[in-house]
């Protein structure tokens, strides 16, 4: 394939690109001397990104890059090269995320959906990167990225929150503490819980409370039946959260399931699950400080099913970009390769969403147009 053909597939992916993105190259120290062929931000993002796309060893990449005339560099060179790159391609994301959350519209309540996944290195039987995001409803865009080591926890307080903004998230998420950090950002969140992560105080704020075992409320329903009571949490600083406790017990064969799952996680663990954790499956248990006014409990289960967005999201990562295989065990080098493919991501989104255009490249194309 010519150059002159990459080149203008190219060009459909750099009007995609952040302003700045090139002089963010040196300022990350992405590229630090003005010597060789690499020392070019644009050749070498587009290494970077082919890399990524392609799923090709570093001896591919170059080889590739030699047959379309775009650089003659060395595998060693680019693998050198290509380490330095993570902070540079975290500013890209940044400010191509900045950049979505521009085009948003503004709305009375923006609904985000938070989630984490996991990659491994070659050859680990645990996790060695986490993947955080936030995904926007209705866009269904990515507004929040972060990558970190397998001590990054999930949390809220990874986020930005902006007034009114209704975080989403699943039972990792419902802790005292994050939820705090939305609501001292004048948010709201809705995140599942079980009987035992969330300590719950009965009452809306008064002076007389007690704890609440959610266990004995959902114990008065029948399956398909939905309850709700005044709760409120502690944290450990600043004062109470009243919320509401939204307790919807499921259809006997999701309770099944439910448990399946309970015992095959603890297995994995050599553990056995506790009789309060099979009692938990039964049911979905919801906290939000959402009032009863805006949101019903019937709604707010059906929010929280729109998580299913989110969990989207990652299997096209997984298995369009095939996110987190990565290529070795360097730490420097996995940073790289996830964040470039995150790049890749947010670039076909991008050209998916370019109603002016309507271009929609496959993830083949961006390797071809990367170079």
């Amino acid at each position: 394939m010519r150059l002159s053909r990459l080149d203008g597939d190219w060009q459909l992916l750099r009007v995609q690109l952040p302003s700045g993105w090139q002089q963010a190259a040196r300022t990350t120290r992405a590229i630090r001397r003005d010597v060789g062929p690499l020392s070019d931000p644009e050749r070498l993002l587009r290494l970077v990104l082919g890399h990524a796309a392609g799923d090709q060893s570093f001896r591919g990449v170059v080889a590739h890059a030699r047959a379309s005339e775009l650089c003659a560099v060395s595998d060693v060179a680019l693998f050198k090269r290509e380490r330095q790159c993570g902070d540079w391609l975290q500013w890209i994301i940044g400010a191509m995320l900045a950049d979505t959350l521009g085009e948003l519209p503004d709305r009375p309540m923006r609904m985000r959906l938070v989630d984490a996944s996991c990659a491994s290195k070659p050859g680990s039987t645990g996790t060695d990167f986490r993947l955080h995001v936030d995904v926007d409803l209705p866009s269904r865009r990515f507004t929040s990225v972060e990558l970190t080591d397998k001590r990054g926890g999930e949390s809220f307080k990874r986020f930005a929150v902006e007034p009114g903004d209704l975080m989403v998230g699943d039972r990792a998420y419902g802790t005292a503490g994050g939820i705090a950090h939305v609501v001292g950002q004048r948010g709201h969140v809705l995140v599942r819980i079980n009987a035992v992560s969330l300590p719950l105080w009965t009452g809306d704020g008064g002076r007389r409370t007690q704890r609440l075992d959610p266990l004995k409320l959902a114990g008065t329903l029948e399956a398909g039946q939905s309850v709700e009571a005044p709760v409120e949490i502690r944290p450990s600083e600043g004062d109470p959260i009243v919320g509401r406790l939204c307790i919807h017990a499921l259809t006997d064969e999701q309770v099944r399931q439910a448990q399946r799952r309970v015992r095959r996680t603890k297995s994995k663990k050599g553990r056995r699950p506790g009789r309060r954790a099979i009692e938990s499956a039964k049911y979905v248990m919801i906290f939000t400080t959402v009032p009863a006014a805006l949101m019903s409990t019937v709604q707010v289960h059906a929010c929280y099913r729109l998580r299913w967005q989110v969990e989207l999201a990652f299997k096209t990562l997984k298995t369009v970009l095939r996110f987190g295989e990565l290529p070795n065990r360097l730490a420097e080098t996995g940073r790289t390769w996830l964040l470039a493919k995150l790049v890749c991501a947010l670039l076909i989104e991008r050209l998916a969403d370019d109603r002016e255009r309507r271009v929609a490249i496959p993830p083949s194309g961006v390797w071809r147009a990367a170079g």
